[in-house]
C-alpha cells in the first residue's frame, strides 16, 4: 500500500486505476473543488486540470482509468464561475469524457 497524498487545499483523493506501470489516476478534493489526478512514483500527484493543452472552461474532476500507452479516461464539467443568470438556472449538465493522451514534449 503506498500513500498517494492530496491537491492542495484539499483533504480527501480516491484512486480509481492503475496501469501496468504503476501510475495511478483518480479525484482529490483540492481549494477548488474536486479535480482529476496522474500519480507516478517520480512526480507524486499531479492535477490534470494543469495541463497547457487543455480546452478553457473544462475542468475535470475524475480520471476514470488508464492503459499501458498512458492514455486517460477523465470526466469534466464546463465551468462558468458559478456566473449563471438568476432566470437561467437549471439542472447541472451530465460531465463530459475525455480521453487525454501523453505528449513527448520535453
Amino acid at each position: 500500500m503506498e500513500e498517494l497524498g492530496i491537491l492542495p487545499g484539499g483533504n480527501s483523493s480516491r484512486a480509481l486505476d492503475i496501469n501496468d506501470s504503476g501510475v495511478v489516476v483518480g479525484s482529490s478534493t483540492s481549494s477548488s473543488g474536486d479535480h482529476a489526478f496522474v500519480w507516478k512514483r517520480q512526480t507524486g500527484m499531479l492535477d490534470l486540470n494543469d495541463a497547457a493543452s487543455l480546452a478553457p472552461g473544462i475542468v475535470l474532476v475524475e480520471a476514470h482509468a488508464i492503459n499501458r500507452k498512458g492514455e486517460i479516461l477523465a470526466m469534466g464539467n464546463m465551468d462558468h464561475g458559478g456566473m449563471a443568470p438568476e432566470d437561467h438556472r437549471c439542472a447541472p449538465a451530465p460531465p463530459l469524457s475525455f480521453l487525454l493522451t501523453p505528449t513527448n514534449a520535453p
